[in-house]
């Protein structure tokens, strides 16, 4: 930033003009600027400067050698944000101070906007209400105690009227909120002026979900971070994200968090048990940064749940005509047993009835696929596999057996999930014993 000395103040006055040197300064940066700004009218926007009749972004009014905003934050009907540059737009006061202008083309008002960037909110007392020839004050300045408020209109042609409407909350030099008052409505404006060129100012543009995939087995606990970067691919700090998470088959759908963006950019890790049950399912992971509207870029992560892996030596048995009261209301009888040897070869069979009346089902295994066990007291146990439904098909099962009266008075419970949509939840046993040990 310059300093603000009478000194360099008087220096910096000198600049303020549209002079060859000026334009230099900023000629690589507008170069880009042109390479990335979308066409406008059917042509590649030109490095010169319009005349007043053709200011591509009237959202602001003229100010010093600017004839309306450099930079140009939309928000559009689908809910998504743009940051759109106009390169004939230098810093309005020669040197580095740009007109900022939003655009509300949503179908929300939007009454807050965040912003990060390089010394951006340094402000140095010569915001767009200070003289900057050639162009006269706009006619309503003061428009706030910084002389870098604007002030809203509802169409998207600026307004010079006097009267407030925006404010800002500086966190620090580098990030800030600026505030509009009243609300930008469905089709309205706002402007206002920052320190810095339209280089240093930043608008989250896009957001990463890392891992983007992930294979993990059934019942895991699973994490993601989110990355949100600006307009330019830089990193973005202190944004807050939200998480959400959509399941297929895994219960999952409506978990949620969320997280705020550290120095890098990413977020810490947002985790969640999932309450997948059965191979093959999946959880879509979205990460949306949040704006005014709660409308922000997102990023989207996924994860599919596959078979666990076996634990060596594991043995369950169900004994003494095992039954249970299902979440149906049925009364349901099961029994079988299933073992895996040193080598991992996994043997045994499964059977499991629910006698209605609500839901009929008789399922008996067909291969038993993996058995996982909870060493070293093995009073929990999880059996995979396949299994036809009625006597026909095949279908994947998933059975979680617990043996608690080996070492507590509390009663053992047996729960199936087939892949029919049938659940029979976690019950206590009201018959039978459910014995889990090492065979090794």
């Amino acid at each position: 930033m310059r300093g603000i000395g009478s000194e360099n103040k008087t220096k910096r006055d000198e600049k303020k003009v549209d002079t060859p040197r000026a334009r230099s300064r900023f000629g690589g940066f507008i170069a880009t600027l042109i390479l990335i700004t979308a066409t406008v009218g059917g042509g590649v926007l030109a490095n010169t400067r319009p005349a007043l009749a053709a200011v591509l972004f009237p959202q602001c009014p003229p100010v010093g050698i600017d004839t309306g905003c450099a930079v140009l934050i939309q928000f559009n009907a689908d809910g998504s944000r743009v940051t759109l540059y106009d390169p004939s737009q230098l810093p309005f006061d020669g040197v580095e101070d740009t007109l900022v202008g939003v655009q509300n083309n949503s179908s929300s008002a939007v009454s807050s906007l965040a912003l990060s960037g390089a010394g951006i909110f340094a402000f140095d007392s010569d915001g767009l209400c200070a003289p900057h020839p050639p162009t006269p004050t706009p006619a309503g300045c003061p428009y706030g105690p910084t002389g870098y408020e604007g002030r809203g209109s509802s169409t998207s042609v600026a307004s010079t009227a006097p009267g407030g409407g925006d404010s800002f909350t500086i966190t620090n030099v580098n990030n800030g909120t600026v505030h509009f008052s009243p609300a930008i409505p469905s089709g309205g404006s706002a402007y206002f002026s920052l320190e810095g060129t339209t280089a240093s100012i930043s608008v989250a543009t896009k957001v990463i979900v890392n891992p983007p995939a992930q294979t993990l087995p059934v019942g895991s606990t699973v994490c993601v971070t989110a990355t949100v970067t600006d307009q330019a691919g830089m990193p973005m700090p202190g944004v807050t994200v939200k998480f959400t998470v959509v399941g297929v088959g895994t219960g999952d759908t409506g978990i949620s968090g969320s997280k705020v963006t550290g120095t890098n950019g990413t977020t810490p890790p947002f985790c969640y048990l999932s309450q997948s049950r059965l191979p093959g399912t999946s959880d879509a992971i979205t990460a949306q940064a949040q704006t005014s509207t709660g409308t922000g870029p997102t990023g989207v992560g996924t994860v599919v749940f596959v078979l666990p892996v076996s634990t060596p030596g594991c043995e369950i048995k169900i004994t003494g005509g095992g039954w249970i009261t299902a979440t149906n209301g049925d009364k349901s009888t099961f029994g079988g047993n299933a073992k895996i040897d040193g080598s991992n070869n996994v043997s045994g069979e499964e059977t499991y009835q629910d006698h209605g009346p609500a839901s009929p089902m008789d399922v008996k295994s067909i291969d038993i696929l993996v058995i996982v066990c909870d060493p070293p007291d093995f009073t929990s146990a999880e059996i995979f596999g396949t299994a036809t439904v009625d006597g026909s098909g095949s279908f994947d099962f998933h059975i979680s057996v617990q043996d608690l009266n080996k070492t507590t008075t509390s009663p053992d419970t047996y729960w199936i999930t087939v892949s029919n949509g049938y659940d029979s939840g976690r019950h206590n046993l009201e018959g039978g014993n459910i014995d889990i040990h090492q065979s090794l």
